[in-house]
């Protein structure tokens, strides 16, 4: 058994989730949760609400409010609804907790007081119309890498780069439109340089684990050389710099007007979910340590999240850990998915180009979201939502093919006898082979091969079905059909084993049709002295179809080109 850290992006409480959440990360992880805890790991994972972003004190200025009450609306609403979405964490947090607020500031100490914290001078926008210092998504301008319009301050969202202060082309406030101009104020800056030789031998070690684009972009910019980061903004809505620990020859100029940028912070939430979980943990009457997964050389850590936070994940937060503590668990898998686009068009909320996770979900079904939105998982490359693919996935594919092989053979297996000695070699050893095939993508977080591993198991039972036609061999050659349903019915367990990570509502209806439940995953064999406990009582459809005329009602609420 290891221990593995299943650590998800911490959205902002800005707003509602969207479906480009559900692909990049939520049901990613989620299925690989599932997955570790089917093979019978003590999984533990953590994510939680960033709550100190600009994008909070953006929307609580629109509408007037503190951003306490943005971060008590939206926290609540993404606990309820990974709550109905089944996202099986350990434990959702804040940023907020003083778990939190202790941790990160014992890093930041940590880092300080080894020298790769340093003072320095820098330039930072300036609203003269606002008389302030403003935080990077209050400044907007042009990227000057790919020309992209409405440019954060601090990093392109379309093409990734991390900029500079000052690089911003016609930066403007965000708030009011007008020209910003830079200043100098004193920050402090996480110096870089000297981690290059660890990020180096870091990132060679996980060649070749991590998918390619990601290593690659990853490598790209450590051969670029990094730069000194600054960790404090000339904020109110932060976390605070720990004042009574820093000598008077390391403090910077109003350093009780600064706070803890929300970059360094939020990743330090993966270790301090870790810790405030272990708080309330026992087992067998022992509290359970949160060191065992991070001060263990036998766990394995997994993240889980968009394009847009790769640098952070492949390079700063290794290179925080290293800098608090050379001894802690970094980073061993980094599952980063590209961007999905809707009907061919970026997100927006202000255009509405968007669906909501709720809605989509409590329209259509969570495990048919999750069966397509696999289907399409932008692991290497960008991927599209389409109404239209959606609608003829579901009822061509999840229907067509899974649903039907699971209908026909529970309804003709209701009169059957299953027996170990009619299994075909053939047919188990191709079932175990399929689930070997898919354990083996799953373990190197191929969501999508698992999900095509599972389909070509189903539509191989469809074409065994229609070969050997046991609806004829049911009155007159009954031990012929005695045999084909033994052999529907071990694959049909492959089936089910398959569906139990992936469509966890799908399997339990299945559990509960079949009379099996496995707690594990199956060793060689098992599926086959599982057969003689299978008890069909009732068979229905597991899923219902969706009319044609879904797409353009739903294409109509989009403003789409």
């Amino acid at each position: 058994m290891k221990k593995i850290l299943i650590g998800l992006a911490w959205p902002y409480v800005n707003g509602d989730l969207h479906i480009g959440h559900l692909a990049g990360y939520l049901f990613p992880a989620d299925i690989f949760a599932r997955f570790h805890r089917f093979l019978g790991n003590d999984v533990l994972m953590v994510s939680g609400s960033d709550c100190y972003g600009t994008p909070i004190t953006i929307e609580a200025d629109r509408r007037g409010l503190h951003p306490k009450d943005i971060i008590d609306e939206y926290h609540a609403k993404n606990v309820s609804l990974f709550k109905e979405l089944g996202i099986s964490f350990d434990l959702y947090t804040k940023t907020t907790t003083e778990t939190h607020k202790n941790i990160t500031q014992e890093i930041f100490l940590a880092l300080l007081n080894k020298g790769y914290v340093i003072k320095k001078t820098t330039p930072q926008y300036y609203s003269p119309a606002e008389k302030k210092f403003l935080p990077d998504r209050y400044v907007e301008g042009i990227c000057p890498h790919c020309d992209y319009e409405g440019t954060r301050s601090d990093q392109c969202e379309n093409c990734g780069r991390v900029l500079e202060q000052g690089e911003l082309i016609n930066p403007k406030s965000k708030e009011n439109g007008k020209k910003v101009e830079l200043r100098d104020t004193e920050h402090y800056f996480i110096d870089w340089q000297k981690f290059e030789p660890f990020l180096k031998s870091y990132l060679e070690k996980r060649k070749g684990r991590w998918r390619e684009w990601v290593w690659n972009e990853a490598f790209g910019w450590l051969k670029e050389g990094l730069k000194p980061r600054a960790i404090t903004r000339d904020l109110d809505w932060g976390i605070e710099l720990p004042l009574k620990d820093i000598s008077e020859d390391k403090r910077i100029r109003h350093i009780e007007e600064k706070r803890i940028y929300v970059w360094f912070e939020a990743v330090i939430g993966y270790l301090s979910a870790s810790i405030e979980w272990s708080h309330n943990q026992t087992k067998k009457g022992k509290k359970v340590s949160w060191e065992d997964f991070w001060c263990n050389e036998r766990a394995e850590h997994s993240y889980f999240m968009g394009k847009d936070n790769l640098a952070f994940h492949a390079l700063f937060w290794p290179g925080e850990l290293y800098g608090y503590d050379e001894h802690i668990h970094l980073p061993d898998n980094l599952f980063i998915n590209q961007f999905l686009t809707l009907e061919g068009q970026k997100f927006s909320k202000s255009r509405n180009i968007i669906i909501d996770s709720k809605y989509i979900t409590e329209t259509y079904g969570n495990d048919p979201v999750r069966f397509y939105l696999t289907s399409i998982s932008p692991e290497k490359r960008d991927a599209n939502f389409s109404w239209a693919e959606f609608v003829n996935k579901h009822n061509d594919v999840l229907i067509g093919n899974l649903g039907n092989f699971i209908n026909r053979t529970l309804t003709l297996a209701r009169d059957a006898t299953f027996q170990e000695k009619l299994v075909e070699k053939k047919i188990q050893n191709h079932v175990e082979k399929k689930l070997e095939e898919a354990k083996e993508a799953m373990l190197h977080g191929e969501g999508k091969k698992y999900l095509e591993t599972l389909l070509a198991l189903s539509d191989e039972g469809n074409k065994y079905l229609s070969k050997h036609e046991p609806w004829k061999q049911k009155d007159s050659a009954t031990h012929i059909f005695h045999k084909t349903m033994t052999n529907c019915a071990m694959i049909l367990l492959g089936v089910q084993t398959l569906l139990k990570p992936l469509l966890p509502e799908t399997c339990q209806k299945m559990e509960k049709m079949t009379g099996i439940t496995l707690s594990l995953w199956p060793q060689k064999g098992e599926l086959k002295r599982a057969l003689q406990k299978i008890n069909i009582e009732e068979s229905r459809p597991l899923f219902r179809k969706i009319e044609k005329e879904v797409i353009e009602f739903e294409r109509g609420k989009l403003l789409v080109q």
